[in-house]
This record gives structure tokens, C-alpha cells and sequence, in this order.
């Protein structure tokens, strides 16, 4: 498509008043009054003729494999436009369909035909994004005329959590845990799972003294264990309407989904099997456990597509269909909230039923805005009964929490930026205690 450029339009409008003030001045000589707006038409058309036609254009665009929520994704797009020389400027602007920050035009310097555009995009949440197309405009030598094109993509791609982070977050635990110096070791005496004999050495515990083979051997013999392996680990992510709204910026959903990849990464790095599955009103989606590092890129893509919605949680049905799901005993990370004593009562039954096979964590986060309501002077009627209400819905949650407690559940009720290292110490002691 090719347009007239603002130059060309300011020659026209400023020949209509000259030809009009020629006609006025010399009526005779009306022929002349058309010569400008003639030679501004002759001057569009001479700077279309030399600019290089939208056709010759040629733009290689990848797509990146991923995007990171709240993190800008430079990259380069190298352009060609043939036909031109000498140095001049390219206007490009992408169209991307998503929960991206909108990002205005860029402008590329191309020099005998060649360059690259630099764009950035900032995903603003989780979801999916669609690169539907490239625009480019350019104008001619004299600048009277202006050439658009499209360049369709069609590329989609799947914005997750920063990743990066989790990796770095994760790596810290495994330098904590390991031992100074360059020889590997083992995880003797940890776990259940039993590994040999040794012979007993000051320090050890009692109970793993092994009698019969000791009075055998007439020597003191006690067993050593290894941290069990292929455990099962599900990461359960309610997204119903009281897990969108936002805790210190970000909906609960993404803290949690932040928390539940830092323990995912780990539990594959240490060799168990990692699962997860997305439920509401019913139960949406089912990740199979699955093992190796590798297997985590498929749970971050699967944790991409976990949508926010705005119905109510029917535990009922959707942890029924969770443990039906699973054949094994298994760790069950459940990340929900409750609002009030109603659903409590219902999610409290819900998970005394599944613990009788299962070991589940239950994961909240504390509404920051409610402590505030409630330690908050009154100063009004209107503000007493904020503070009142405030307080009991405090109490109602104390007492749920520690009827989870009382019943066999781990919980964790913390803020989002505790909750993956308290999540993950957790994971650590539950396998050190041999509990799966």
C-alpha cells in the first residue's frame, strides 16, 4: 500500500492558497494556479517510482520458544529491502495477540538495503500470546510518499514463569545440602530405604544397630540408608476465582505457580516423578508424573496454560477425581485458598479423605489487606465493623489451619514470597524422615 506522506500533504494544502491568491490577483492566468498543485502530484508520483516496492521487502522472524511473565524479551529481526541505496529508515511494529504491554513502533536503519529491527516485549502475565503479524512502513527519496506492508506469522507461543530464578533458587539448596570438597558422597543414613552393613562408629543411631548379624559377626553392625527415589510428587493448582486476586502485585495463582516449579525442579533433579493437574469447578487438566530434567520443560508449559477463572471451587469433585487419578501413594502439593468457614468445612473434609492414602501439603497465602482491616484503630462505626468482620474471618482461618494441622496435614500459610523455600524444607524433611 502505498500512501501519500505528511510532506506531500503540506505541498498540497499550502498550493491551494498560493493558485487561489494567483486567481484572485491574475484571472487570466488561471492555468498557472493549477501548476502547483500538478507539480506537488508530479513529485508524489516521481518519489513512488524510486521508492523500492513493498514486494521487495524481505524480514526473518523467529519466534522465541518461551517468554518469562514480567520479564522484556529483546530480540532482532533482520530486514532487507533491495532497490534502495544509501542509508534510510524503516518503521516496524509487531502485532502480537496476548497479555503483552503494548510497545510502540521501532525504527530501523538500513544501510544499502540491509539492517535489523530491535523489538521488546514484556509479557505481563501467564497465558499464551500470538504473533500474528509484522509492519513495516518506509518512505521515498523525497519523502512525498509513504509504503506500508504486512508480513504474516502466525507463530503462537507460551508465556510461564521466570524460570531463571527458580534454577538459581533451587541450585542454593543443593550447595546447602551437598559437602565441601570434590568427592561425592552419598545420602547415608537418611531415608528408609536400606543400602548395607557397616560397622558401628560413635555417633550413630541405636535403633539401626542390627543385633542378630552383630551377635553373628561379634562385632557391633548397624544398617545404613539412602534417600529413596521415584517418589511421586503431584502439584495441584486450584484456579478458581479466589486464587486471581492479587497478593503483593500478582495474583495468588502466580505465586504459587512460582513455589510449585521450584519444588518441581528439584524433585526431578533428585530422581523423583513429578506431576501436576489444574482445577475449579471441575477438574481441567492432568499432567501424568513424569522423571529426568528434561520433563521439567514440559511441566512449565503445562503450568503456562493453567487459565484464571471465576468460579468457585468444588473440592469435592475435583480431589475426588485427583485421587481416583492416582494408582500410588504419592506426595500431593495442594495450593488453594478457602474464603470462608463454609468452604473450609468442605475443603477440610476433602482432605481428610485424601490423606488416609496420601501425604499432602496444604499451601495458602495470609489476604495482607484483611491483617490490615484487623489491626487497623477503629475510628468510626463504619471502620469498627470492617475491623470486627477482619478479625473473625482471622479467627475462622486460624482455627481451619489448625484443624489441617490436627488431622495430618502439612500446611503452610505464608506469604508468596516465603512460601517456595518453606515449601521446598518441607519436601527436604519429609524425605530425610523416609514419610513416602
Amino acid at each position: 500500500m502505498i500512501l501519500p506522506a505528511p510532506r506531500c500533504a503540506v505541498a498540497v494544502a499550502c498550493s491551494v492558497p498560493i493558485a487561489a491568491v494567483v486567481l484572485t490577483a491574475f484571472p487570466g492566468e488561471f492555468l498557472v494556479a493549477l501548476y502547483l498543485p500538478a507539480v506537488a502530484l508530479a513529485l508524489f508520483l516521481y518519489d513512488m517510482a524510486k521508492s523500492p516496492s513493498a514486494s521487495a521487502l524481505e524480514a526473518d522472524f523467529t519466534p522465541p520458544k518461551l517468554l518469562y511473565a514480567g520479564s522484556p524479551e529483546p530480540f532482532l529481526i533482520p530486514v532487507r529491502l533491495p532497490g534502495r541505496e544509501g542509508v534510510f529508515t524503516v518503521k516496524a511494529l509487531i502485532e502480537i495477540l496476548g497479555p503483552v504491554k503494548d510497545h510502540p513502533s521501532v525504527t530501523a536503519t538500513l544501510t544499502d538495503g540491509e539492517g535489523e529491527a530491535g523489538l521488546e516485549i514484556l509479557p505481563l502475565r501467564r497465558g499464551a500470546v500470538r504473533f500474528a503479524a509484522l509492519w513495516f512502513a518506509w518512505r521515498g527519496p523525497l519523502g512525498f510518499s509513504e509504503t506500508r506492508t504486512t508480513v504474516k506469522l502466525g507463530f503462537d507461543c507460551e508465556i510461564v514463569q521466570d524460570v531463571r530464578r527458580v534454577h538459581a533458587e533451587a541450585l542454593s539448596f543443593f550447595n546447602r545440602e551437598g559437602a565441601a570438597g570434590s568427592v561425592t558422597r552419598p545420602f547415608r543414613g537418611e531415608g528408609s530405604e536400606f543400602e548395607n552393613l557397616s560397622e558401628y562408629r560413635r555417633g550413630m543411631d541405636n535403633r539401626f544397630i542390627d543385633w542378630k548379624r552383630s551377635a553373628r559377626h561379634r562385632k557391633l553392625l548397624a544398617k545404613e540408608f539412602q534417600m529413596e527415589r521415584n517418589a511421586q510428587i503431584v502439584l495441584g493448582f486450584d484456579t478458581g476465582r479466589l486464587m486471581s486476586e492479587p497478593v503483593g502485585g500478582l495474583p495468588r495463582l502466580d505465586h504459587f505457580v512460582k513455589a510449585g516449579l521450584l519444588l518441581g525442579w528439584l524433585s526431578l533433579k533428585s530422581g523423583d516423578l513429578v506431576g501436576s493437574c489444574g482445577f475449579d469447578s471441575s477438574f481441567r487438566s492432568f499432567l501424568s508424573p513424569g522423571r529426568t530434567p528434561s520433563f521439567f520443560l514440559k511441566l512449565q508449559r503445562f503450568t503456562a496454560r493453567l487459565d484464571y477463572r471465576a468460579e468457585e471451587t468444588n473440592f469435592t469433585l475435583c480431589l475426588a477425581e485427583l485421587a481416583a487419578r492416582l494408582r500410588h501413594r504419592a506426595l500431593v502439593v495442594l495450593f488453594t485458598e478457602f474464603g470462608d468457614s463454609a468452604g473450609a468445612s468442605l475443603l477440610l473434609d476433602c482432605l481428610e479423605l485424601l490423606s488416609r492414602r496420601h501425604l499432602v501439603i496444604f499451601v495458602s497465602t495470609p489476604d495482607p489487606q484483611t491483617a490490615r482491616l484487623a489491626a487497623k484503630p477503629p475510628n468510626d462505626y463504619f471502620s469498627m465493623a470492617e475491623s470486627v468482620i477482619a478479625g473473625g474471618l482471622m479467627h475462622d482461618r486460624a482455627v481451619a489451619l489448625e484443624r489441617v494441622s490436627r488431622m495430618g496435614v502439612w500446611s503452610l500459610d505464608l506469604p508468596p514470597a516465603e512460601a517456595g523455600a518453606a515449601l521446598v524444607n518441607r519436601y527436604l524433611t519429609i524425605k530425610q524422615r523416609g514419610m513416602l
